[in-house]
């Protein structure tokens, strides 16, 4: 009995993407592609990146590195318009805000720790734009924050009760 309340709950299937204007999925989209561009540039320099968090004080940075990575890339999955199920979508939109969160909160604890002479960049894109901490990533990672809370209020998948 349980079992059927369960999969009535999260259905297996996929569902029709949220019904956005095509102005708000382009916009959605936009982002999406900054996580996979993010992913694959720290993929592709990946010592760089890990080095990069090394400078910024994180413990385990190859494990923190690789987890960011694979975060991103599932992040970006709710942000196109595609066919997901309520679940894969759900823990899409959860990856998006705890890897804008995790930017947002390093950038932050950076400049204001007075850390921009240990590291030397931010990692964003890992070693290909190597920005200096300072007040204007504090303000790229705010901006990519609060558009990602944007994103995901809007692609909410509604339950149908």
């Amino acid at each position: 009995m349980a079992k059927a309340n369960l999969s009535k709950q999260w259905p297996v299937k996929a569902l029709d993407p949220p019904a956005l204007s095509m102005q708000e999925w382009y916009t959605t989209m936009a982002l999406g592609v900054l996580f996979i561009v993010m992913a694959v540039l720290q993929l592709i320099g990946f010592s760089g990146f890990k080095d990069a968090l090394d400078g910024m004080g994180v413990a385990s940075s190859a494990v923190w590195g690789t987890v960011l990575i694979l975060a991103e890339l599932w992040a970006a999955a709710a942000l196109f318009k595609v066919r997901l199920s309520m679940l894969f979508r759900m823990f899409s939109s959860l990856f998006a805000l705890l890897v804008s969160g995790f930017w947002f909160y390093e950038t932050i604890r950076l400049v204001s720790a007075d850390m921009t002479s240990s590291s030397t960049h931010v990692g964003y894109f890992g070693r290909f734009l190597a920005q200096s901490p300072g007040w204007w990533t504090v303000l790229e990672a705010t901006i990519v924050l609060f558009w990602t809370f944007w994103a995901v209020s809007a692609t909410q998948v509604k339950s149908k009760s």
